[in-house]
């Protein structure tokens, strides 16, 4: 049932293609105003130029490659289910796990320390020329930042609560998220594709869609993968 559902998400951006395919063949007999088909010559050599490209620049794919290691880590290791259980007060945790906990907290908050240290302290050496941090290399690192915290949390805990014991276990953990979702990427693609091929025919802005509801729109739909169900062996 979770690879049928799969299945049908991805078939389903595909099939959004195609029609808009046949609608840009249609706004192009009649002249819609501004409308490109895509069945054309231009639009053939467009989608050979542009589709690995929009895929890589794909609104989510490089922060969740980045992600993915912390987040894994987090997966694998029982911290994130040691959270829930502490949190949801349903479960004890062993003293081993408590520990571990305690130490991947206070590794955390001396992380976040030192890096709002770095922020907005004297030295300036994650902001930019101007010493704001609009687009500055802390802004545009913030995905690495933000798993490299979670991997030293996850690692930390899993090491105090004996769960890794080699480099392997580590490097497993970093992998465990790209195991149990490897549809993600695969939706991924169909969603960029289904987008690009919208933002190419120019449909939306035909219908007066504006482009900020277009951007949140593809945002939204590049998300939606992330919430199917894990795959499990």
């Amino acid at each position: 049932m979770k690879t049928k559902g799969f299945i049908r998400l991805a078939s389903c951006y595909m099939l959004l293609t195609l029609a808009v395919l046949f609608v840009s063949w249609i706004g192009s007999i009649y002249d819609w105003q501004g409308v490109q088909n895509l069945l054309s010559p231009e639009g053939l050599r467009w989608a050979l130029r542009s589709l690995a490209d929009n895929y890589l620049h794909s609104p989510v794919l490089l922060p969740a490659l980045i992600l993915f290691f912390g987040a894994g880590l987090w997966a694998d290791s029982g911290l994130g289910q040691s959270l829930w259980r502490v949190c949801s007060g349903k479960h004890s945790l062993f003293r081993k796990e408590r520990r571990g906990l305690w130490m991947a907290l206070v590794v955390g908050g001396i992380y976040a320390a030192a890096c709002g240290v770095l922020a907005w302290g004297p030295w300036g050496i994650v902001r930019n020329v101007i010493g704001t941090l609009e687009d500055s290399p802390l802004a545009k690192g913030i995905w690495c930042v933000i798993s490299l915290g979670m991997s030293l949390m996850a690692i930390v805990y899993a090491c105090v609560a004996d769960y890794y014991r080699s480099d392997k276990d580590i490097v497993r953990g970093m992998s465990c998220l790209f195991v149990r979702r490897p549809t993600f990427f695969v939706t991924l693609f169909f969603v960029t594709l289904f987008f690009s091929a919208l933002d190419y025919t120019h449909l939306l802005a035909c219908v007066g869609v504006p482009d900020g509801v277009f951007r949140a729109a593809y945002l939204v739909c590049s998300l939606l993968p992330l919430i199917e169900s894990p795959e499990r062996k």
